[in-house]
């Protein structure tokens, strides 16, 4: 048995940002941007029913369900974020009215100690006693219901009616690690045991399954069993075991826990759950960029808190796709985010965002603002009329959301983790110069003149028609725009089935006209010239004689 100096604290929580009407004020680190946490925790608060999520599930009375268990980790997330105690007590004391209705469901189980353990983190969150919360002795309810021998041993077990057939243990590594971390709250003598057999659920690799394994297995290690990787409970374990980082069995189990999930992160800065759900979601991403961000993480967690913003519902401008009850919000990923800007949000994809939103308003304290007003670029030389064309911005916000603005078209991007974007437009057909607007959540930041070109006949002529061998022929090009890029190509005559040619390169002077000059071979007979502008629809063509 270890002998660990336990720390009492039950959750890890950093700074508190000011959220306006829903957190406290406090001074966030420099680089922090509060909005999107402010957003999201206010639109999380609405989805509130006298303190509880309410499922889109209804009884034969068509009452809804309560989902208690995000209800409580909708409190976690407030608490962690430092929400004031109000928001967090009325989801607990919501929680401990109906209780039982959770802790001891029926359908065959007497107590399910996952929930039991759940709860208990949220009691001691509200300084209530886990072990008279809702009428409970949550921590009672723990302690029985853990194997004491064997490979077992430490493991939690739902206590469930034998004699049921349909009975279930439903228990598993989420509940495990809730358990270790509200025993270890209180100083239970079972917060070792529990804790041992959480980290049993480590592989190697560092990262924890979800799955216990059948409890007639030997072996209840996660190699043991080669135990599936999962970012939600790795992520959940980082946080749930920071209590006992003062522990040196404990410490080195949580920093690779942090080194897997670093190494799971994907370009974009999102994170996929398991093999079963690869893709970048807001549960998943939200999980590991706030386990990244107490584990001291700050670039992977920002990264992370970019993929997030990037989901969150922001209107922009004239790019205008969200409800304004949907506002803030975080969405679970590029589907539902679509679906969402097509109109208010259903009962199904609001609940779904409700679970989204939770999981990842810990992870938006990591989100970064930009250096200062978002820059906008300026394509380059010329764009073509009609076609389509990237204007580009640097220095935004990473995540944030950008409107691109062109007569009646309106374009919605997002900044990348690095604060820059690429907004596609079509151009109008008319050849002119068009001026494109930028604007973020704050309003226009900025504008880029495009000048477009349009097809045109490009007017050839050479210095002599008829020309001897070895002499050089100047080829001019009119008909340009001032600067714009053209090339010049001769197919010389051909000898014996043969051909040959060259090109040249240059760029039109502020007249719009092009000189080339070349050496003409030894090989009499017809050669044609060709030029092409910038596009392939700006053209010329002529041909000359070539002399012995």
């Amino acid at each position: 048995m270890r002998s660990i100096a336990r720390r009492s604290a039950a959750l890890v929580t950093v700074p508190a940002l000011a959220l306006a009407g829903v957190l406290v004020s406090s001074a966030p680190a420099s680089a922090a941007d509060p909005a999107p946490a402010t957003a999201a925790a206010t639109w999380l608060s609405s989805q509130l029913t006298d303190g509880l999520v309410l499922s889109p599930y209804v009884d034969e009375n068509g009452v809804p369900y309560p989902d208690y268990g995000l209800s409580i980790d909708a409190a976690i997330a407030f608490d962690a974020v430092g929400a004031p105690s109000s928001v967090v007590d009325g989801i607990s004391d919501a929680v401990a009215a109906q209780l039982d209705s959770y802790v001891a469901p029926g359908f065959g189980t007497n107590v399910s100690v996952g929930s039991a353990a759940k709860s208990a983190v949220l009691a001691q969150l509200t300084d209530a006693d886990p072990t008279s919360f809702g009428g409970r002795d949550l921590i009672a309810d723990i302690e029985g219901n853990i194997a004491e021998d064997g490979a077992l041993a430490g493991r939690i077990q739902d206590d469930i009616d034998t004699e049921d057939p349909f009975a279930k243990d439903y228990a598993n590594v989420f509940g495990q690690a809730f358990a270790a971390q509200a025993l270890d709250a209180v100083g239970s003598a079972s917060t070792d045991a529990v804790t041992d057999f959480l980290l049993e659920q480590q592989c190697a690799d560092g990262y924890f399954r979800q799955f216990f394994a059948e409890p007639t297995e030997d072996d209840q290690s996660c190699d043991g069993a080669d135990g599936q990787p999962n970012v939600d409970v790795t992520a959940l374990a980082v946080v749930a075991l920071q209590s006992q980082l003062d522990d040196a069995d404990v410490a080195p189990h949580v920093e690779r826990a942090v080194d897997w999930l670093v190494g799971q992160q994907k370009k974009n800065g999102g994170f996929g759950s398991d093999s079963d759900i690869p893709a970048a979601n807001g549960n998943s991403t939200g999980a590991a960029a706030y386990a990244l961000l107490i584990s001291g993480e700050d670039a992977a967690a920002a990264k992370a808190a970019s993929w997030l913003r990037a989901h969150q519902a922001t209107n922009v401008a004239n790019c205008v796709y969200y409800a304004s009850a949907d506002l803030g919000a975080v969405l679970y990923g590029d589907a539902a985010r679509t679906a969402a800007q097509s109109g208010p949000m259903d009962a199904e994809l609001r609940y779904q965002s409700v679970r989204s939103t939770t999981q990842a308003l810990p992870g938006l304290l990591a989100a970064q603002a930009g250096p200062g007003t978002p820059n906008v670029l300026s394509a380059p030389g010329y764009v073509k009329a009609g076609g389509t064309t990237q204007v580009g911005v640097n220095d935004a916000a990473p995540g944030e959301a950008l409107c691109a603005m062109l007569g009646e078209q309106s374009v919605l991007g997002w900044a990348n983790a690095s604060g820059d974007a690429g907004l596609t437009l079509r151009l109008p057909k008319k050849a002119g110069t068009s001026t494109v607007e930028v604007a973020n959540a704050g309003g226009v930041v900025g504008d880029a003149e495009l000048t477009s070109l349009g097809a045109a006949k490009l007017p050839i002529s050479v210095k002599a028609k008829r020309i001897d061998a070895g002499q050089k022929q100047v080829v001019t090009v009119k008909g340009l725009a001032p600067g714009e890029t053209v090339q010049v190509a001769i197919a010389w005559p051909s000898k014996r089935g043969s051909a040959s040619g060259e090109a040249q390169i240059s760029q039109a002077n502020r007249k719009g006209v092009s000189k080339a000059t070349f050496k003409v071979p030894n090989k009499p007979g017809t050669a044609k010239v060709t030029a092409q502008g910038q596009f392939k629809n700006r053209k010329g063509a002529t041909s000359f004689t070539v002399t012995r």
